[in-house]
């Protein structure tokens, strides 16, 4: 995945293997997260799978994370591609992640949103472009994070193990991006 530059001297972290079918687990850092997805396949580039509507939920540690999923009513067509991912954090202060689809950008519609807690809030957007100068790609290829419109966080979806790359994990930013990540990792269409 082309990386904006503030983030190209960011360590990358391996997030295991690939998520595959409907449960299972992904370590990063060594902290294990365990997950059940709605479907065996997800993908918020693709119809949301008929009759899903909890498409996700894991848990970190202690905090178990729901998430929900819907078509919007205003979407065309009898097979709408468009689907809302809604994520709602646990125990603590209250979080939530939304993101669905957005504006055309180098030709390929892109997905948008954010993840809020408190008054931290972490831009998502999904990222289309490859390193090398490839043209844009029709799904995503990773999924970037931002803070005040500057990209800080990465996830990086094009080789067989996902790479996030973040801020310092310690910090309520660094955390934020870690867990966009993890649940946008679980509806990734790889």
């Amino acid at each position: 995945m082309a990386q904006a530059p503030s983030v190209v001297g960011v360590a990358e972290e391996p997030l295991g293997r690939l998520p595959w079918g409907r449960q299972g687990e992904l370590t990063l850092d060594g902290q294990r997260v365990r997950y059940t997805r709605g479907a065996e396949r997800l993908s918020l580039f693709e119809p949301l799978p008929a009759g899903v509507s909890e498409p996700l939920r894991f848990q970190a540690g202690e905090t178990v994370i729901v998430c929900e999923g819907w078509t919007p009513s205003s979407a065309a067509g009898p097979a709408p591609r468009s689907w809302v991912l809604s994520c709602q954090w646990g125990r603590g202060p209250a979080a939530m992640l939304q993101i669905g689809e957005g504006p055309l950008r180098q030709g390929q519609r892109v997905r948008e949103g954010a993840y809020r807690r408190g008054d931290l809030t972490v831009g998502l957007r999904s990222a289309h472009l490859r390193e090398g100068g490839a043209p844009p790609q029709p799904k995503a290829v990773g999924y970037e994070m931002l803070h005040q419109g500057t990209v800080v966080g990465s996830l990086d979806l094009t080789g067989a193990t996902p790479l996030l790359r973040r801020p310092d994990p310690a910090t309520p930013l660094g955390r934020a991006v870690t867990e966009a990540a993890w649940a946008l990792l679980l509806v990734s269409e790889r």
